[in-house]
């Protein structure tokens, strides 16, 4: 085993020293991970028993700081101390050690996305400046319950979750003695069902003046007539969005929407009305070959996920692009449209026993006066203004 020498990194191995771990003195360690982050480690005898300290971030605890705090550590250690007492970190100073070392684990981004999201809310705010040895049960409740109380329990799980990843790092690390007092808090909790979440729809007779206002605005063409085609089809945004010209029969006047495109996971056949036509036409001017019908702003991407309900906030429209199939709903039961033909329109193809019985035949042809109606009601001017 190679002998130990004291001092022996310097602030530029410091900087620019590979993934590993590198001695220095009095136990003091530089441990630098495949992300990049370096930290400073002691490996200290306490009590008889060998422990590793962290001492903190190389970005932000220089060396000259971790040898200094490494040889008071050692003489508090040699007369019979715990130098982990007079150093115990705060939640959000173990919450940062916790996140390196699990991201670490992590092979997509969603993990990390989802834990800083429910960390930045809603614990840090309330846990961030606790001694991460005195987070008990009430605080934990505290950031839980409003959580729970307003149905949130996705968060709430989450939440938890992130919040016993940080007490058991900081068991294992020896500064708290306690486990996550997270389950306990949980099984306690309000169970308060959140409720559905309805998207914000126009009155039908509205739509047609929220398509014109939509036009005289200033957001791209493309957009406009995603917004326009939506409102006609009563498509999903993400069906819209998704859309090719390979799946268009322009001559037979119908869309044929893929499985894998289709919330249920079964390819759906929609009629075309004259309006939706002259949007595809509108579309289709300077267009050759396949591709998106609705591109977005750069070359071959798709318009973004927020692109169609923006394009209606800043036109003063209280709406949202889901919304368009409230609209048609509404002015399907007021106008005594058959509810099989309107849920066929809307996809709904497994909402009933009935509705399922008449799966193998998807009435298209039953269906394409009623989306003319719609359209007639909605348009009647025909294409867009882009």
């Amino acid at each position: 085993m190679p002998r130990l020498c004291r001092n022996a990194l310097s602030a530029a191995r410091v900087r620019t020293a590979p993934p590993g771990s590198y001695t220095d003195g009095n136990g003091l360690m530089l441990r630098v991970r495949r992300s990049g982050s370096r930290q400073w480690i002691q490996r200290i005898t306490i009590h008889g028993r060998r422990v590793d300290l962290g001492l903190g971030g190389a970005e932000l605890v220089s060396l000259a700081e971790a040898r200094r705090t490494a040889a008071e550590n050692r003489a508090i250690a040699r007369t019979g101390g715990d130098p982990r007492r007079s150093r115990v970190p705060t939640f959000a100073a173990a919450e940062t050690a916790c996140f390196e070392q699990r991201r670490e684990c992590w092979r997509t981004e969603s993990p990390a996305k989802t834990w800083r999201v429910a960390m930045d809310r809603h614990v840090l705010p309330r846990l961030g400046g606790v001694p991460v040895d005195r987070v008990g049960s009430a605080a934990v409740h505290e950031v839980l319950r409003p959580l729970a109380v307003s149905g949130r329990h996705a968060t709430v799980k989450a939440a938890g979750s992130a919040i016993t990843a940080v007490l058991e790092w900081a068991r294992i690390e020896e500064f708290r003695v306690e486990g996550s007092p997270v389950e306990a808090v949980r099984r306690a909790l309000p169970r308060r069902e959140a409720g559905p979440r309805h998207h914000a729809a126009l009155h039908w007779s509205e739509v047609g003046t929220a398509l014109d206002r939509i036009d005289a605005t200033g957001c791209a063409a493309s957009t406009k007539r995603a917004v326009r085609f939506t409102a006609l089809t009563g498509a999903r945004q993400v069906e819209v969005r998704r859309a090719t010209w390979d799946q268009f029969d322009l001559d037979a006047a119908v869309w044929v929407r893929p499985a894998e495109s289709m919330k249920a996971g079964r390819a759906h056949r929609v009629p075309l009305s004259r309006q939706a036509l002259a949007v595809l036409a509108e579309a289709r001017e300077g267009v050759h070959g396949g591709g998106l019908v609705f591109p977005g702003s750069r070359a071959g991407s798709m318009l973004g996920d927020r692109v169609m309900t923006q394009a209606l906030r800043n036109a003063g429209i209280a709406a949202t692009g889901h919304g368009f199939r409230s609209s048609f709903k509404d002015w399907a039961r007021v106008h005594e449209v058959d509810e099989l033909l309107s849920e066929f329109a809307l996809a709904h193809v497994e909402g009933s026993a009935t509705v399922a019985a008449y799966a193998r035949d998807d009435l298209l042809e039953r269906r394409r006066p009623m989306m003319q109606r719609w359209a007639d009601a909605v348009a009647p001017g025909g294409g867009s203004g882009a």
